[in-house]
C-alpha cells in the first residue's frame, strides 16, 4: 500500500479547499496554537524522565504593549486622550499578536508487555499558558455588544440589553435612555447580578475605530499517558488526565486605552476540570509510518465553573490529525519527509495541512546530534533548527508568513524555542 501517494492527494485537496474567512480572536487561537502544537509532535518526548520550557512570541508583541502602555499616560484632555488611543489602534488595524508559554514534566513507569503487545506508561504533567490579541474594526452586533460583559448573565439580563438603545459612553446596565434598567428585569436574582455590574462595562464612544478583542487560556493537564506497540507494524498511544481550564474573552475600546484601564481578570473565574482523553493508532511498515488521532476529547466533568462566572469561550471540541512520514538513512545523515493536516472547530481542513522534512546528523545513537527542519502551510513557511547534547535538546523555529494577509488578518513572523533536560 502506497500511504505517501494517498495521503499527498488528501493534502492537496485539504490545501486547495476553499473557506469562507470571518474573524474571531478565539478561534484564529486555536489555529496557531495547533499549528505550534504540530511542531511540539514533530519532536516527542520518549521514555525519559524529562522537563520541557518552551515560549512563541509574535515579534510584534513588545512594540504593542509599549505602544498602548504610551496611550494610556498621554497627557492631555480627555478628547486628546482618545484621538491618541484611537490613532494607536488604528495603527495595528487588523492586526493580531500571539503569546505562548508552556512547561512540562515526565515521569516514566515500568514498562510491560502481554503476548505482542508492549506498553510504556509515563505520568506527565503539562501547563500551557496562552493569548490572541485581534485589533479590528468591527459593526457592533447584538453578539459583540454582549461580549463586553465579562460576567455570567441571566437570560432576562440579555434580552433587555439588546432591546436597548445605546449612545457613546453609555453603561450598558444604566444606559441614558434607561438608567434603572436593572430594576425592570422582574427577578431577584437578575437585578441583583444587572446592578453588581453597573459601572464596569460601557458603550464605546466611536463605533468605527478598532477595538482590542482579547483572548487568553490556561491549561493544567496531569495524568497517565501511555505509548504501545503491537506486533511487528502497529503503535500507539492512550492517554487519561485531567484537564483543569481557565479563560478570558474580552473586548477593550479606545475608550478604555485611553484612561489607562487595565485588563483584569473577571473576578470569578471560569475553571472547569474535566476527564480528557487522547488515542492515537499508527501502523509502520519498513520506512514509512502513518497515523490518526484524536486529541482533548472530554470524557467527563469533575468540576463545574463558579457561578456567575462566564462560559468557556474555548470550550472542549477535539484535535483531529492524520500524519505519515518515511525515514531515509545516509550513514550519519537521516531524512524524514512528512506531510498531513490538523482539524479542530473554528478552523478548515485547508487550514490545517502542512508538509516538510527533517535533515539530522546524529551519532551516538541519537544522542548527538544537529538538525534542521523546514515545513510549510498555507499561511507560514518554518524553519527550525535543533541541537541535541546527551542529556539536553535545544530547538529555536521562525514561522515566516508566505503572504502579507490571511483572509483580512495581517501575518506576521512567530518566533518560538524549546528547552528540554531528560535523561
Amino acid at each position: 500500500m502506497n500511504y505517501s501517494k494517498s495521503l499527498a492527494l488528501t493534502f492537496l485537496l485539504a490545501l486547495t479547499a476553499s473557506n469562507v474567512f470571518s474573524y474571531d480572536v478565539t478561534d484564529r487561537y486555536k489555529l496557531l496554537d495547533d499549528k505550534l502544537k504540530t511542531e511540539q509532535m514533530l519532536r516527542p518526548l520518549g521514555h525519559d524522565f524529562f522537563l520541557d520550557i518552551g515560549a512563541a512570541l509574535n515579534k510584534n508583541v513588545k512594540t504593542v504593549i509599549s505602544d498602548f502602555s504610551d496611550a494610556s499616560k498621554f497627557a492631555g484632555t480627555s478628547l486628546e486622550k482618545l484621538n491618541n488611543a484611537q490613532t494607536v489602534l488604528s495603527k495595528y488595524d487588523k492586526t493580531e499578536q500571539t503569546l505562548k508559554i508552556n512547561l512540562s514534566l515526565g515521569i516514566p513507569l515500568f514498562s510491560f508487555s502481554a503476548w505482542d503487545l508492549k506498553v510504556q506508561p509515563n505520568i506527565r504533567v503539562f501547563t500551557d499558558v496562552g493569548a490572541n490579541m485581534g485589533i479590528r474594526s468591527e459593526a457592533i452586533t447584538p453578539a459583540l455588544l454582549l461580549s463586553f460583559i465579562t460576567i455570567d448573565i441571566p437570560a432576562s439580563l440579555k434580552t433587555k440589553i439588546l432591546a436597548t438603545t445605546y449612545v457613546g459612553g453609555d453603561d450598558l446596565l444604566a444606559p441614558a435612555s434607561n438608567p434603572n434598567l436593572c430594576d425592570t428585569l422582574g427577578d431577584a436574582s437578575a437585578i441583583a447580578i444587572c446592578k453588581a455590574g453597573k459601572g464596569q462595562f460601557f458603550y464605546p464612544t466611536n463605533t468605527n475605530i478598532p477595538n482590542l478583542f482579547l483572548f487568553a487560556k490556561v491549561d493544567a493537564r496531569a495524568g497517565l499517558y501511555n505509548d504501545y506497540s503491537y506486533g511487528e507494524h502497529f503503535f500507539g498511544n492512550f492517554n487519561l488526565y485531567a484537564l483543569n481550564r481557565t479563560d478570558v474573552y474580552q473586548v477593550v475600546t479606545a475608550d478604555a486605552v485611553a484612561n489607562g484601564t487595565k485588563i483584569d481578570l473577571p473576578k470569578k473565574k471560569n475553571t472547569e476540570t474535566s476527564l480528557q482523553a487522547d488515542y492515537r493508532l499508527g501502523y509502520k511498515n519498513d520506512n514509512y509510518r502513518i497515523f490518526t488521532s484524536v486529541e482533548d476529547l472530554k470524557l467527563s466533568k469533575f468540576k463545574e465553573r463558579a457561578d456567575g462566572s462566564k462560559e468557556l469561550t474555548y470550550g472542549y471540541n477535539p484535535l483531529l490529525r492524520l500524519h505519515a512520514e518515511a525515514t531515509y538513512k545516509f550513514t550519519v545523515l537521516t531524512l524524514n519527509p512528512f506531510l498531513g493536516f490538523h482539524k479542530r472547530s473554528g478552523y478548515g481542513f485547508a487550514d490545517g495541512a502542512y508538509a516538510g522534512a527533517d535533515l539530522g546528523a546524529y551519532v551516538w545513537g541519537d544522542r548527538l546530534g544537529l538538525q534542521m527542519r523546514g515545513m510549510f502551510d498555507k499561511q507560514y513557511i518554518t524553519l527550525s533548527p535543533r541541537m541535541k547534547l546527551w542529556l539536553m535538546q535545544l530547538e529555536y523555529s521562525l514561522k515566516t508568513p508566505l503572504k502579507s494577509t490571511d483572509g483580512d488578518v495581517k501575518l506576521s513572523a512567530i518566533n518560538s524555542i524549546d528547552l528540554r533536560f531528560f535523561f
